[in-house]
């Protein structure tokens, strides 16, 4: 992929959270903390490990070790976890929009969270992120959809078709 190719799948990773962050808001907030059984329990879990997972991927781009995932005890709110979240989103446009072909070949080398070194190319980890991102948006829908919300499409597809 070119860095071209790269800073348009960024924008779509970035419309598909908003446009599901809007979906979220068709719920009353006290339906966000509600365990509804699913990997991260609630509304509010899952947004959290998405959040923290963008947020974990941009540090270890920019050279950071960060060693310790976001904990829903730390944004404890909706609102909270928004604020972070526009944080990420600007961090990310600022990656981006330095992003040299030099940088996408370029290797990461870093610890998990539990502790195993990995090596992989910044291409990779940019790919990776938008998949979990994507695959952790569907989990999203669906938990809005039990809740009685208004979900909303998020497809790579629509997006190309919006920007048209």
């Amino acid at each position: 992929m070119t860095i071209r190719e790269f800073q348009v799948l960024f924008k779509f990773n970035s419309w598909a959270n908003a446009r599901t962050l809007q979906a979220v808001d068709s719920l009353p907030e006290d339906q966000l903390y509600n365990d509804l059984k699913n990997s991260f329990g609630s509304i509010h879990g899952t947004l959290v490990h998405l959040c923290g997972a963008e947020d974990i991927w941009l540090q270890r781009l920019n050279g950071a070790n960060p060693g310790v995932f976001m904990k829903k005890d730390n944004f404890p709110t909706y609102a909270s976890v928004k604020l972070k979240w526009n944080d990420v989103e600007e961090g990310f446009q600022l990656y981006l929009s330095k992003l040299t072909e030099e940088e996408l070949v370029r290797t990461l080398i870093f610890n998990t969270l539990k502790g195993d070194t990995v090596t992989q190319k910044v291409w990779q980890s940019l790919q990776h992120l938008v998949n979990h991102s994507t695959y952790h948006r569907g989990q999203i829908t669906t938990l809005i959809r039990q809740s009685g919300g208004i979900p909303v499409g998020t497809d790579l597809i629509a997006f190309y078709r919006e920007q048209q």
